[in-house]
């Protein structure tokens, strides 16, 4: 059963902002996810829901219930505060507060005998993240790791972006590079590194290895210190005049050319 159940009638209730420090990302913990289908990926994940918030326009039954069972906190809210809570332009009648998941690097692995890691170097914009995170999920990668100082993969926008893989993708954020590199050579993966002027194609590199596949900015790409550490320095050819792609669409054509090369093997 929820630990307590009450009702909010004001926008001036301390709940509001806690709602609103998760959106930010200023909730240390916590994450915030809000909209029917998204907050349902928390619970069956098996999120722990701190606390929820539920308004009169929520249909879900099933989906009330099962936050009224769950959830440490319950709230019964208006519409209108539930707007107030809200990261949303079009709120759908629930929030929740859920715990960040935490885990060891060996988790980043999975069961694999060839485990593959996305590592996010300098990603800045949360929905880019959410959307590598979700990419990865759906190739296959074994787990995630976002660099200090780039964008936080459990902020709201970045938890949206991914469609809820954060919830079932093992994902860390916070490593430095320097950390990341040295978690890449303990684990014996190889390091490929996404290089708009790298020697071979993605089509040409050995990705049926245990691999650590880093990602750079759009503009600035990875820094040197990716650059001197890589096994692999991997390009994706692109007809001139276009020089770059959207990191998130990098991702997918990198990881669905490992799970290419994966199943044919």
């Amino acid at each position: 059963m929820a630990h307590k159940s009450k009702s909010l009638t004001s926008a001036k209730n301390p709940a509001v902002q806690r709602f609103r420090e998760a959106a930010a990302g200023k909730a240390a913990g916590l994450m915030l996810a809000e909209g029917v289908r998204l907050v349902w990926d928390a619970v069956r994940a098996g999120g722990e829901v701190v606390e929820a918030a539920v308004s009169p326009k929520l249909n879900d039954v099933d989906l009330r219930d099962a936050l009224a069972e769950r959830a440490g906190s319950f709230l019964d809210v208006s519409d209108a505060v539930l707007a107030r809570m809200s990261a949303l332009d079009t709120p759908q009648g629930v929030a929740a507060l859920i715990r960040r998941p935490s885990y060891d690097e060996r988790a980043l692995l999975g069961e694999e005998l060839a485990p593959l890691v996305v590592a996010a170097a300098g990603l800045r914009d949360p929905g880019n993240v959410g959307a590598v995170v979700r990419t990865a999920e759906a190739a296959g990668a074994t787990g995630c790791l976002t660099l200090r100082g780039g964008a936080d993969p459990f902020r709201e926008k970045a938890v949206r972006g991914s469609m809820g893989s954060v919830f079932r993708l093992p994902v860390t954020h916070g490593m430095t590079a320097a950390d990341a590199i040295a978690f890449a050579r303990r684990q014996r993966l190889q390091l490929v590194v996404a290089d708009g002027r790298g020697p071979c194609s993605h089509t040409q590199a050995d990705l049926r290895r245990p691999s650590m596949l880093v990602l750079g900015a759009e503009a600035g790409g990875v820094d040197s210190e990716w650059l001197d550490a890589a096994d692999a320095h991997v390009r994706i050819p692109l007809h001139p005049p276009v020089e770059s792609l959207n990191v998130a669409v990098a991702a997918g054509v990198l990881l669905f050319e490992a799970q290419r090369q994966r199943t044919d093997a």
